[in-house]
């Protein structure tokens, strides 16, 4: 009841099928929100928002008009081959499959109002009846709010759905690497990792002040994992306030600082905890080729369960894009968190322990010709046992290649490897794949 409950207030429908006419994008994506010029999937840093005269900001493809909104969506059908279906250490199951992933991008915009609505699933269905259990549906949807009440007064609302395994599993469903989860819990992958639901909410006022700016932040993100019977319990809810203010010291850099504070509140109240983050940081508007934020500062979380303790560490990151032509665009990020997970950190060891988490994402987009396209992309995630000896390296490489054969129908084939190495017995996997099929976009 729970659950139905929150997706009743958070859920919005996503994965509608619309079909029509029109010349199609070439540089997106299998399943792209919008293509390259779909939402932010993430909150945006409360800067004057200038052009980028590298990235294109428009749709090289017409929407299907309804009513006030504009709606983008398409349909992925092809077959796959996966080679560890249950990302398993041993006893690897292999097989052959079926993948459908339709997706909606919709957006109204009065000038004042923007709604945006964006919705996917990825649906997975394997022929070896030995690997059924690994059936899966991946899911995102959500919606975007903004009200711009002045053009230096903006307030902003998400409200988002995902499911999936971990943030490697399906790259947040549309390959974007993003996530709202502000800790490093459900985002490492695992030896037979369990699906989560994550709901997530929040909302944000930004205000600019001449060359100085502001905003206040608060967020909501609740876990909930299939299979509640599974003890101890890794299910909770994480609350967020956050504060960002700096000011443009040249035309083209900025500093600001981000303090940060949290609540979490597990089904295992163990895990129970609160914490700080405070980073400080230079951005920069576009210079030359570039745009960016590099940042640095101190995160703590202090745990209710005296044996955890508190654990603490520096934080270093960057959020980075390179724009060298229109044809191609970069875009990297490194950043550390503090997370707790229920996984027994060693053999003979009691469930549950304080983790560090360094996270760096690459992503890739390159339009060879009208009629080609591609994509790379490449994640890792390291997991630091506090007070263990147990230490995950996570890693994966993945690319999209796209063929237009008609005015909107492309041949798409895509690859990604993943990979985990653990010094903890029975916990490393590898695994390969592979996707082709056509996607369609009105």
């Amino acid at each position: 009841m729970k659950v139905q409950l929150r997706r009743a207030l958070i859920l919005v429908p996503g994965a509608v099928l619309l079909f029509g006419s029109s010349a199609s994008c070439s540089w997106a994506q299998i399943g792209a929100l919008g293509g390259t010029a779909g939402p932010a999937l993430v909150e945006p840093p409360a800067t004057i928002q200038r052009a980028n005269p590298f990235e294109p900001h428009g749709r090289e493809y017409a929407g299907l008009p309804v009513g006030d909104w504009l709606l983008y969506p398409s349909l992925f059908v092809g077959a796959l081959v996966d080679d560890n279906v249950n990302q398993s250490s041993a006893s690897r199951t292999s097989s052959a499959g079926a993948r459908v992933v339709p997706s909606l991008f919709a957006e109204a915009n009065d000038g004042i109002h923007k709604t945006t609505l964006y919705g996917m699933l990825d649906g997975r269905l394997y022929a070896e009846a030995s690997a059924s259990n690994a059936d899966a549906v991946a899911a995102r949807s959500g919606v975007i709010q903004t009200y711009e009440a002045t053009r230096d007064l903006i307030f902003r609302g998400q409200a988002d759905y995902t499911r999936q395994r971990d943030l490697f599993s399906t790259l947040g469903v549309d390959h974007s690497v993003t996530s709202l989860n502000p800790t490093g819990v459900g985002l490492s992958p695992t030896v037979n990792p369990q699906t989560y639901n994550q709901f997530s909410g929040s909302a944000s006022v930004q205000k600019t002040l001449d060359r100085a700016f502001v905003s206040l932040t608060g967020s909501v993100v609740d876990i909930v994992y299939d299979g509640g019977g599974t003890q101890p319990s890794p299910d909770g809810v994480v609350y967020t306030a956050s504060g960002r203010g700096g000011f443009w010291f040249t035309p083209l850099l900025y500093a600001y600082a981000e303090p940060t504070v949290d609540q979490r509140r597990y089904a295992t109240t163990v895990f129970n905890s609160q914490g700080y983050r405070a980073v400080g940081g230079i951005g920069s508007d576009q210079i030359g080729l570039f745009r960016g934020e590099v940042y640095g500062g101190y995160q703590a979380e202090q745990f209710d369960l005296a044996p955890l303790g508190s654990v603490s560490s520096t934080v270093l990151g960057a959020r980075l894009s390179y724009y060298p032509t229109r044809a191609l665009t970069l875009r990297a990020s490194v950043d550390e968190s503090l997370g707790v997970t229920s996984l027994a950190p060693s053999p003979g060891v009691s469930s549950g322990t304080p983790t560090r988490l360094t996270t760096s994402l690459l992503q890739a987009s390159y339009t060879i010709a009208p009629e080609w396209s591609a994509n790379a992309r490449f994640g890792y995630i390291r997991t630091q046992y506090v007070n263990n000896p147990r230490l995950d390296n996570a890693w994966t490489v993945g690319g999209t290649i796209e063929y237009s054969i008609w005015r909107n129908v492309n041949l798409t084939l895509d690859y990604q490897y993943t990979q985990l190495t653990s010094n903890a017995p029975g916990q490393n996997f590898s695994r390969n794949v592979g996707t082709l099929g056509a996607v369609y976009r009105y």
